[in-house]
């Protein structure tokens, strides 16, 4: 019988996000409903100011890369990652669309 070593207990690769500095702070890291491009200027700076003083802002910046994630993530927007070669996986313009179309509806209902 062959004596084989137990293999290592695997972490979970995302558990650098209990310390991050931005936990709780959702509000500011993903934009509400119909934002106008002045207020997500605003919010992006507040956001990326908190993004400047976290522990693990680049492991943050590589998961959003690696995940085509929305929202600001590691000091980056949704357009900087999309510069960098790292799209979301819903274009930005999808969601403009997306906006306007539920926004008539709504006029229409109303």
């Amino acid at each position: 019988m062959i004596d084989v070593a137990p293999a290592p207990e695997l972490t979970n690769p995302i558990d650098w996000m209990d310390t991050a500095t931005c936990k709780g702070k959702s509000d500011l890291f993903f934009a509400p409903f119909a934002e106008r491009p002045e207020a997500r200027v605003r919010r992006e700076a507040k956001a990326r100011t908190i993004c400047h003083t976290c522990p693990v802002m680049m492991k943050c910046r590589t998961h959003a890369r690696e995940t085509r994630e929305l929202g600001f993530w590691g000091g980056e927007s949704e357009g900087e990652r999309a510069a960098a070669g790292f799209p979301p996986t819903t274009p930005i313009i999808g969601r403009r669309q997306v906006a306007a179309q539920r926004a008539a509806r709504a006029l229409e209902a109303s």
